[in-house]
């Protein structure tokens, strides 16, 4: 697929039963009979009464394209029918969600850039401008959104794929100040009440766009959400991920000796959603011999790393700095490691 220079725009995928609009590039299904076709994403396709929109009541998963590859593709699908399962939504099939990725991503890649906006803007474009929208070794990047809605009322799901260019990295992250904040459910409320739909990634995210506010007027980045028992479930958009260090021997970060660093996460069966990120991070880890384990946390568990991390699929792993104004230790080294074999797993 031929590559175009300059700055690209979100492309839009319709999932549809049975449609294909004429003069439009489509991609069929026949045997789900489901078909995928590339639309204008700004030319109105949910209904005013869409549940999705009114109610949240819909699925949706975010991947990553990097570096030539869709990170964790079918993880994130296995995710998302399991999320629709427990809001009882019908949606495609993993492979027709994939054929509508693949057709979106050739139209992502290939997209001609506005030639005439760039020649009139190229000589008021700064320098700095230029370096923020430069891709990564020549290769582009895309937040790849998966989403289903309930739909309008008769007219069934309403399912589509986005994708949307990913600002350039910072190659030396800044950490993070993170608040932990309460959930207002206690750690057995998930095996309780599956009604609450934690642990489903949901499009109900209002909830979590109150606690950044929140989370950022009192000073801080980022959030951890915890039950009201205290038990750490995972970040707003990410997941927990922390390390320790054995106190014996020279701490140094090696794939020899497999006791010396820890990496523990919150166990999900109190409502914390299972991270795919989370788990390509436990198979980096295991390839330096590191011991990985999912447990019950609590915030004086995250005070006590040394080093502790926000890890999803498009920002990859952010670290912390403090966790509710107390310090957390900083370990760069275990970073780059983790960093860098992670990026050789997903």
């Amino acid at each position: 697929m031929a590559r175009q220079n300059g700055p690209r725009s979100m492309v839009g995928v319709w999932i549809e039963r049975d449609v294909a609009a004429p003069n439009a590039a489509v991609a069929s299904d026949a045997a789900a009979g489901w078909s995928v076709r590339c639309v204008d994403p700004a030319a109105g396709w949910l209904r005013l009464d869409d549940a999705g929109v009114t109610r949240g009541d819909g699925v949706f998963e975010t991947l990553l394209y990097r570096r030539g590859r869709i990170r964790s593709v079918g993880e994130h699908l296995v995710r998302m029918e399991r999320s629709a399962e427990a809001l009882a939504l019908e949606i495609p099939p993993a492979d027709v969600w994939e054929r509508a990725i693949a057709l979106g991503l050739e139209a992502f890649l290939t997209q001609d850039a506005d030639r005439d906006a760039d020649a009139a803007n190229a000589e008021t474009r700064s320098e700095e401008t230029v370096r923020e929208e430069a891709e990564p070794d020549g290769e582009p990047e895309a937040s790849i959104r998966c989403v289903a809605t309930r739909g309008a009322p008769g007219a069934g799901a309403a399912c589509f794929v986005t994708l949307s260019p990913v600002p350039a990295r910072d190659p030396d992250p800044k950490p993070i100040k993170v608040l932990t904040l309460d959930r207002g459910y206690d750690s057995g409320a998930a095996q309780r009440a599956p009604w609450l739909l934690l642990g489903a990634k949901t499009l109900s995210y209002a909830v979590n766009v109150a606690a950044l506010t929140y989370a950022k007027s009192h000073g801080a980045d980022d959030a951890i959400f915890v039950t009201s028992d205290g038990l750490v479930l995972d970040g707003l958009t990410a997941s927990v991920v922390a390390a320790y260090r054995s106190r014996e021997g020279s701490g140094e970060v090696s794939s020899e000796g497999s006791g010396r660093i820890t990496l523990r996460t919150p166990g999900v069966e109190t409502g914390g959603l299972a991270g795919t990120t989370v788990a390509a991070i436990a198979e980096a880890a295991k390839t330096h011999g590191w011991a990985v384990e999912s447990v019950p946390m609590r915030p004086a568990d995250l005070l006590a790393a040394d080093a502790l991390w926000l890890a999803s699929s498009v920002r990859m792993l952010r670290p912390v700095s403090h966790v509710d104004g107390t310090e957390v230790s900083l370990d760069p080294e275990l970073h780059e490691v983790l960093s860098h074999t992670l990026e050789q797993t997903l």
